[in-house]
């Protein structure tokens, strides 16, 4: 095993892409509320009333949003994905399936995924990292995961500032080095 962790930081084109993704549905929503306002001056349609509150809840959660992906593109102090010697920690926001133990874990092969490509860290028990998730949208990630490439462990390198090659070697390092378990003799 591996002495030290080996940490991986976001992607700076990833998380740009999606601050610009966010200020248009910033924008998208300013410009529907502001219709809506219009249509509410003009006519007491409940419709036009659901559309400026729902807008503007939208420019509200989308703001805040777009704050948080600003301080992560600012200031990348935190890492997506850590490797040491007790397992993998995917931090990608909302979507990592947090911690994932070496001992679990069976192997790592590349694929694609929704034309990207992608790489699967195969598990002894792909439900079971699935129902220890925190969130429901943690979850419901694992689970789309499992349906589409058979693992619920899936490290995207398009969203990690590091090319595939150095974090399947960095995976393939911690995974090899780890002992394989013998069964004691009765």
């Amino acid at each position: 095993m591996p002495d030290e962790s080996v940490d991986f930081y976001p992607s700076r084109a990833h998380v740009l892409t999606l601050a610009l993704t966010i200020l248009a549905l910033v924008v998208l929503c300013a410009v529907a509320a502001r219709l809506g306002f219009d249509a509410a001056q003009t006519s007491a349609a409940p419709a036009a009333l659901a559309v400026v509150s729902l807008s503007a809840i939208g420019v509200l959660v989308f703001t805040g949003l777009g704050l948080i992906v600003l301080r992560r593109l600012l200031l990348p102090t935190w890492p997506v994905l850590t490797l040491d010697g007790e397992g993998l920690t995917d931090w990608l926001p909302n979507l990592g399936v947090e911690q994932v133990l070496w001992t679990e874990v069976t192997g790592v092969r590349e694929t694609r995924l929704a034309f990207r490509r992608v790489l699967a860290v195969d598990v002894t028990d792909p439900k079971a990292v699935v129902t220890r998730q925190r969130t429901f949208v943690r979850r419901i990630a694992a689970s789309a995961n499992i349906a589409l490439v058979g693992t619920p462990v899936v490290l995207k390198p398009g969203s990690i500032d590091s090319r595939p090659e150095v974090i399947a070697a960095a995976l393939s390092t911690f995974v090899s080095s780890r002992a394989p378990r013998t069964e004691p003799v009765a």
